[in-house]
């Protein structure tokens, strides 16, 4: 049984680095620049015995201009989607 994590904070915390560490790959592009992520981004993984699907997520903000409340509403479904939220 795979379990589904999501990885959700504010934006440039570090989120896009804990997915690319535990995926063992890089898959989501990492800057210092806030705001990078947009779109959740999902991959397999294998954490110790268990298998998971892990899903990035673009930095939680509030407000209502240009791309935040499509980001926000990626960000919540993948937080409903999810056994377990980090």
């Amino acid at each position: 049984m795979a379990f589904t994590i999501a990885i959700v904070g504010r934006p440039n915390v570090g989120k896009s680095t804990l997915f690319n560490r535990l995926a063992g790959k890089r898959l989501a592009l990492v800057d210092d620049q806030p705001g990078l992520t947009r779109d959740r981004r999902e991959a397999e993984a294998t954490l110790g015995s268990c298998a998971a699907t892990l899903i990035d997520t673009a930095g939680l903000e509030s407000g209502d201009r240009g791309l935040t409340p499509r980001m926000r509403q990626q960000t919540e479904a993948a937080i409903e989607q999810a056994d377990l939220v980090v």
